[in-house]
């Protein structure tokens, strides 16, 4: 009973003055995720890409990722990591391997319904983070999720549609990329006028065509 107190006392100090040093964490981490990818987001992004076609699965850039080759023809600069676009049904375990095999690092990964109705993961290689989306196609669009924080250890499930769902190629810095072949259509759809240059927007809980579902999701860490 002692060695339980020890180990718990002071734990609801923490948790009262956890909101004062919080912010300037993440603050820090920020600068420092943000510092990485200036330097070596887009031969992360190069590197990704060749892990995937390598085992010819199919992607394209998304959300803030395709945002800035669009918009801005560069990575936008106050980004921190690398989103690509995966179908769901191309997923399995070989993914996993070539990433490791290539040097990346499994960040997380999480599930809905075992990874058979959502999926994201995320992977890590100089310290800038790729995250890739699995989205499933309809007849009428396609629709991936996403999982805003919702406090210490607990996130929300929110689930995002687009009609956009075939695919053009572009070449960007000697690189053929894959994009929405209505990519001013898929921008709009998560954020309304993607010409307006926001520094504060939070993709996970502001996308504008997404909405809460109530799914229960398995993050693996």
């Amino acid at each position: 009973m002692k060695l339980l107190e020890s180990k718990t006392e002071g734990w609801w100090v923490k948790e009262k003055i956890r909101p004062l040093y919080m912010p300037f964490v993440n603050r820090m981490k920020y600068r420092t995720e943000n510092k990485n990818f200036l330097k070596e987001g887009d031969t992360v992004l190069h590197a990704a890409s060749k892990v995937l076609n390598s085992i010819q699965v199919f992607h394209w850039l998304e959300f803030g990722t395709l945002l800035g080759v669009i918009r801005d023809g560069r990575l936008i600069s106050h980004d921190t990591d690398i989103d690509f676009g995966v179908f769901l049904n191309d997923y399995s375990d070989e993914i996993r391997s070539a990433f490791v095999k290539a040097g990346f690092r499994l960040v997380h990964r999480i599930e809905i319904e075992a990874g058979k109705y959502g999926l994201e993961e995320s992977y890590e290689l100089n310290g800038v983070k790729v995250d890739l989306f699995y989205f499933t196609k309809t007849n009428s669009g396609m629709y991936c999720h996403l999982f805003p924080s919702a406090g210490k250890n607990k996130r929300l499930v929110r689930e995002l549609f687009t009609s956009v769902n075939t695919f053009k190629t572009m070449e960007w810095q000697s690189l053929n990329v894959n994009i929405p072949a209505d990519s001013a259509q898929r921008l709009t759809d998560t954020y309304g006028d993607f010409h307006i240059k926001r520094k504060d927007w939070n993709t996970p809980n502001q996308a504008l065509n997404s909405e809460l579902i109530n799914k229960l999701y398995v993050e693996i860490t």
